[in-house]
């Protein structure tokens, strides 16, 4: 009696009410291909505080035909950031913390990289800490081994230099959440399932989420994950984290409805902390990212839309809001292939068929200087591995892809300073550049970064045995062989499977490894090569050393 008299106090625990059989329908279809044979996803609707839609398709466990339910748990993957984020505000609340604190002042074996890095910069993704992910492959580590808090923090004591200036860009860094997961620890004295079950879930009724902090645990009731094989087939994707903060929270889309009506009702935390998981972060430039408080503000069809996806192993997660409509969407799969965001959006088109009209911007006019504009096709680079080719075709500039793809024309916008505005970023020009016949290098300015990129040489850089030695990481602790024959150099590792390098740039090439990409030889004065570099996905500047 007690159980349900709290239930009944809360407000995501409303009845459902029904909808209409075509819209059921139109949402069933959006979920059919997911069958008795396959894996699925579960899915919740919440309006106006009340589930009107709850439902599970395919299955949770291939082995034994075990069916997703609404009561099925799932292991959500990133959309566990924004729990960890809200802790940080309830913490500072409690005067435990301050945003801007110094991370060393709660965690004293982050290396002093000789700039501040704050809490806050850590909950924006602006530290330049490296990825814990990345961090792990380039050592040598599969993605489904055990890895704990512990492997985490070890790997954060030996970075040595950050991929940038805090706050200087936007990166994701999944290592910024499981340091926030050891600073609760720190302050609270409880880890964080323990705080997170004390101040959020337990007074929410969440009573089927906690985050998975031990990878050996048998939860009852859990989706186990899947990803296609290349014949065709499934195959079990393999999922042991014992890390947390990052990811690794367990729930239901129906529990996850209450976290999404408390953003409304702000029973936990009070209504003054929930405007705080809004506020969106400012670059050190002032440019103001789309990123808030692990959520992200958007818009769909022109009303605002929140919220955060995840993805790791084979789960594929996404829950966001309409606040504008009262509405809210969950889509949790198990299924590695699904679009959980895509199929969420689907789903808003069902309930949202409106758009909202926008103020119209005023026209602005192009710039049309055709003699600077035929100065800028070409092919350009960066240090970081970036390619970019312009081109100039059917009298306007036109971008073309590395697969041949040309984009519809460039749009430029004169805004004065050397700075135009255009449908790539903004580019800057300085004048010594513009002066010359061709341009030669282009800064490019976009919302989260900044791109610097030189013109390509006439003739490629002839590719020798010079590059070729054993390379050492003290970051990682690891070792990779580089070897040469016949024209083709060639990325060894004790681990990994032998990979070409392609060359794309002066003293720059590509792999098929994802943790290292692209990678970029360093010289001494003397132009002998010391050292490469990893700049690649979520990690820049990892320094291997020739010996």
């Amino acid at each position: 009696m007690k159980n349900i008299l709290f239930c009944l106090l809360l407000p995501a625990c409303v009845a459902a009410q029904p909808l209409s059989d075509s819209i059921t329908r139109k949402i069933d279809s959006v979920f059919k291909v997911y069958t008795a044979v396959t894996p699925g996803c579960a899915v919740a609707v919440v309006k106006n505080g009340a589930v009107v839609f709850q439902k599970g398709y395919g299955q949770a466990n291939l082995e034994y035909a075990v069916p997703i339910t609404p009561n099925t748990i799932f292991h959500i993957a990133s959309e566990s950031k924004q729990y960890v984020a809200f802790c940080m505000l309830l913490l500072e609340k409690e005067g435990k913390l301050s945003l801007d604190d110094d991370i060393r002042k709660h965690l004293d074996y982050v290396p002093d990289f000789g700039q501040k890095i704050t809490i806050r910069h850590l909950i924006y993704h602006t530290s330049g800490l490296r990825d814990q992910w990345q961090l792990l492959a380039a050592a040598g580590w599969q993605l489904d081994d055990v890895i704990t808090q512990e492997h985490v923090i070890k790997l954060v004591s030996k970075q040595k230099a950050l991929n940038f200036n805090p706050g200087d860009e936007w990166m994701y860094c999944n290592t910024g959440y499981t340091l926030m997961a050891e600073i609760v620890r720190k302050v609270s004295g409880l880890t964080l399932r323990e705080y997170a079950a004390k101040h959020i879930f337990e007074p929410l009724g969440m009573n089927d989420t906690h985050f998975h902090d031990n990878y050996t645990e048998i939860v009852p009731g859990r989706a186990y994950s899947y990803g296609p094989r290349p014949d065709g087939k499934l195959q079990h994707a393999v999922l042991s984290y014992s890390t947390v903060g990052a990811t690794s929270l367990f729930t239901t889309v129906l529990d996850e409805v209450k976290w999404l009506n408390n953003y409304e009702t702000g029973t936990v935390g009070g209504k003054d902390l929930v405007e705080k998981m809004y506020q969106v972060g400012v670059l050190n430039d002032g440019r103001k990212l789309a990123y808030a408080f692990g959520i992200g503000i958007g818009k769909n069809k022109g009303w605002q839309q929140i919220g955060h996806g995840g993805g790791d192993a084979g789960f594929r997660t996404y829950a966001c809001r309409f606040p504008e409509k009262q509405l809210g969407i969950v889509v949790f799969s198990n299924f590695g292939a699904a679009n959980a965001q895509g199929l969420s959006n689907r789903v808003a088109d069902i309930f949202i068929t409106e758009a909202n009209k926008e103020e119209p911007k005023p026209a602005e006019t192009g710039f049309t200087d055709s003699v600077l504009l035929k100065k800028l096709p070409g092919k350009y680079y960066t240090e970081r591995g970036d390619l970019v080719e312009i081109i100039w075709q059917n009298g306007k500039l036109c971008r073309r892809n590395t697969i041949g793809i040309i984009s519809p024309g460039i749009t430029i916008v004169a805004e004065g300073n050397n700075r135009y505005k255009t449908s790539e970023g903004v580019w800057v020009l300085d004048e010594k550049n513009t002066r010359r016949d061709s341009i030669m290098e282009l800064k490019v300015e976009l919302p989260t970064t900044l791109y610097f990129y030189k013109r390509q040489p006439k003739t490629a850089q002839q590719v020798t045995g010079e590059f070729a030695g054993k390379y050492y990481g003290a970051e990682t602790e690891g070792f990779y062989h580089i070897t040469y024959k016949d024209g083709q150099l060639t990325l060894e590792h004790r681990k990994y499977a032998s990979v070409p390098l392609k060359y794309i740039a002066p003293d720059q090439f590509t792999s098929p490894h994802w943790w290292m990409n692209h990678i970029r030889f360093i010289r001494d004065p003397q132009k002998k090569i010391i050292a490469f570099e990893i700049n690649s996905g979520r990690v820049l500047h990892l320094r291997y050393d020739r010996i």
